[in-house]
């Protein structure tokens, strides 16, 4: 096959073409979309047929081209023309569809999976067919406006490409060396004119396959590969060295205005407004958010942007800082240095030349094993003390014999190593890590999964998803949550926050944990039990517009700044919202903390409670019940006293004694239950009405 392409194509740094942004919800074909236009580069999962199995697809739009590279095996996938992506239906234009399968146009050439380099032959040797080609690594690309240079590594030998559309040739240009080898690039499994201008190598046909052989060089050494018909006459191309220093800004900052929240309560919400309306139609939907050391705020988003803000809330300033990421669901910053995480990766991303756009994006960590399944999600992003990094591979819908799904992962501080923290997760969206290392996962309701379930995460532990419970024999139970809760509280759990701030109420040290599904915020008041760990939930008197999945404390104003989306089921009805929890100073007259006793609880609230009414008995009341763990998705409720019998088990609390902020509980016939609700219509000594649900776990009883 000969390439065919437009003489007069656009070059990569031409103005890009005047368009009306595809706004969420259009259907159709399109290369129009915001994040892929503007930066030419999109992280997808791309497939045309399994031979061209792409996992971590880089897809570059190049004036009437489009090159997918596979970043595993480090070969061009394909190339086509006629348009970018075919976006219909996926998520990138929906509330919740399929990742981007399919070509936007024609077919040019492919390559089938194997090493785009070698130095012996070309098979894959790899245990599964996914997950990082044994000697090659991706190590990331730069940016320079609408250019792309990618680096990778074979062996040890480091090479910078810059793929582009010359004239009526698809041009790599590579900058490499010195070698001690000889070295292999695939180039095509399709017939094809191809040429090396440059000198270095000669290309061949060898088993249906087109390569070129690059022979040992004595010092770096640049040089270009041609596909297509005839002979290259354009001017000689930049050397790729030359595009890695930081190039000149695609975006231009937005302003908007945010909002003071109402309420008499001791916290109120605030709405730092999103640029939902800006000039490349970028998708708003949070998943993600953090802050550099000087205050300013990092957030990215479910279609592959990173933006950082700052101002003061009457007055806030946008700036895309990054776009094309691969489904971005966390993002982290560790000494000033953004990370995000990534469906293919984790990406660390660096602004070389100061004007507020990153140009290198840096692959931190590509270990992980991505899969073609809508729900194989990376989720969340944290750093230990130490500087490593955790996050969860999801492990609903996912082959059980891929690696690393449905796992917490350990990235070491240098991303150069992983380790599998703990196993059986399903659809955990959220974690996080505690000030001593305390690590913590809440899982959805499903499969093995009776109810939504919050974590207390130990290395080898096995939290209930069978499918991926990742050892030689399946285990015959999991290990118990640090609480259960029930699906009306909590239908799809985000991620946990540690309060760090003493500029926050009464909380600083205590755990809060986020729902995506009802839009909530709740304090997780926890203890230790002998060797388990059990606590429970209770929400705060606060609506968020959005469905609520990461939170971080300020570095400034010691405020939490939570972060959403409404990209499936959620009580949230936003598409995506920034807003900040802050305290006004005034009582908060909650729960902070329970104890299991042998009769009963010992709960300390926050503020003196009424003595008289607090020790009222019948001023209490409490249910309590257990769930079925099962491979159905989900359980009905059992009493815990008759455990054939549905429904929610009346408890009696026979005595209440209050002193101060104490009260303890005598409860008849006190046993663990997995579910358990206490709750509490009272006043504070204040005066107040005092109205707390406290949905806890009781797995040990002393």
């Amino acid at each position: 096959m000969i390439l065919l392409l437009l003489a007069l194509a656009a070059q990569a740094d031409d103005p890009p073409p005047k368009f009306e942004p595809l706004k969420p919800g259009a259907k159709g074909s399109t290369m129009d979309y915001g994040p892929f236009l503007h930066s030419t580069v999109s992280r997808v999962y791309y497939r045309g047929d399994k031979d061209l199995l792409a996992l971590k697809g880089l897809t570059i739009k190049l004036g009437e081209a489009t090159v997918c590279y596979d970043l595993d095996t480090l070969r061009v996938a394909a190339v086509w023309t006629g348009g970018f992506l075919d976006l219909a239906g996926t998520h990138l234009v929906s509330s919740k569809g399929a990742i981007p399968t399919t070509m936007g146009g024609k077919e040019v050439f492919s390559t089938k999976v194997a090493p785009g380099w070698t130095t012996s032959d070309f098979k894959d040797a790899r245990a599964v067919p996914s997950g990082p080609m044994p000697g090659l690594r991706y190590k990331g690309l730069y940016r320079h406006g609408r250019q792309v240079v990618l680096n990778y590594a074979v062996g040890d030998v480091d090479i910078l490409e810059r793929p582009a559309l010359t004239g009526s040739f698809f041009t790599r240009t590579f900058r490499m060396g010195p070698t001690s080898k000889e070295l292999q690039l695939l180039l095509s499994d399709t017939p094809i004119g191809r040429g090396v201008v440059g000198g270095v190598g000669k290309t061949e046909d060898v088993g249906g396959r087109t390569i070129l052989r690059v022979p040992p060089l004595k010092e770096s050494t640049t040089f270009t590969v041609t596909m297509g018909a005839g002979v290259l006459t354009a001017p000689p191309l930049p050397d790729p060295a030359e595009l890695i220093k930081g190039g000149p800004a695609l975006w231009e900052p937005i302003e908007t205005k945010g909002a003071l929240g109402e309420g008499e309560g001791a916290y109120v919400v605030d709405t730092l407004t999103l640029p939902d309306e800006n000039p490349w139609g970028a998708w708003l939907r949070l998943t993600g958010v953090d802050f550099l050391s000087d205050g300013r705020g990092v957030v990215c988003t479910w279609s592959g942007d990173v933006w950082v803000v700052e101002g003061p809330l009457e007055k806030l300033t946008w700036r895309r800082f990054a776009t094309g990421l691969y489904e971005p669901l966390g993002i982290c910053v560790v000494k000033d240095v953004v990370r995000v995480l990534c469906r293919d990766q984790i990406v660390e991303l660096h602004d070389l030349n100061g004007d507020g756009e990153a140009d290198q994006y840096r692959c931190f960590n590509n270990d992980t094993h991505t899969m073609a399944s809508y729900h194989a999600f990376a989720f969340e992003l944290h750093a230990d003390a130490e500087g490593n990094m955790y996050y969860i591979s999801d492990g609903q819908r996912v082959d059980s014999a891929v690696p690393m799904h449905g796992c917490l992962v350990k990235v070491s501080k240098d991303g150069a190593t992983s380790e599998i923290i703990a196993t059986g997760l399903r659809a955990a969206n959220g974690m996080s890590v505690g000030p001593n290392g305390e690590l913590t996962c809440a899982d959805n309701q499903g499969n093995w999964v009776p109810s939504s379930r919050l974590n207390w995460v130990s290395k080898g532990g096995f939290y209930g998803f069978m499918p991926h419970h990742g050892r030689a024999e399946a285990p015959k139970k999991d290990d118990p949550p640090l609480c259960w809760l029930p699906h009306q509280i909590d239908n799809s759990g985000g991620g946990q926050i540690w309060v760090t701030s003493d500029k926050w109420g009464p909380f600083k040290g205590q755990l809060l944990h986020t729902s995506y599904g009802t839009a909530s915020l709740f304090l997780v008041p926890f203890e230790k039990a002998g060797d388990v760990m059990q606590g429970g939930a209770v929400k705060f008197p606060l609506t968020f517009a959005s469905g609520v999945m990461r939170g971080r404390f300020h570095p400034k104003d010691g405020q939490l700044y939570l972060a959403g989306l409404r990209g499936w089921q959620t009580a949230g009805a936003r598409d995506g919202a920034l807003q900040r929890v802050r305290y006004t100073g005034k009582p908060t007259n909650t729960l902070l903390s329970f104890k299991a006793v042998k009769t009963g609880l010992e709960l300390t609230f926050t503020d003196p409670v009424d003595v008289a009414d607090a020790g009222n008995a019948d001023n209490w009341s409490a249910l309590r019940w257990n769930y079925l763990y099962s491979e159905k998705y989900g359980s009905d409720d059992y009493w815990v006293s008759n455990p054939k019998k549905k429904g929610r088990e009346p408890v009696e609390i026979t005595k209440a004694v209050a002193a101060g902020k104490v009260v303890t509980l005598e409860i008849a016939d006190f046993r663990p239950a997995m579910q358990m609700l206490v709750r509490a219509r009272i006043k504070a000594a204040d005066g107040a009405p005092l109205s707390v649900d406290l949905f806890h776990t009781v797995t040990r009883v002393p």
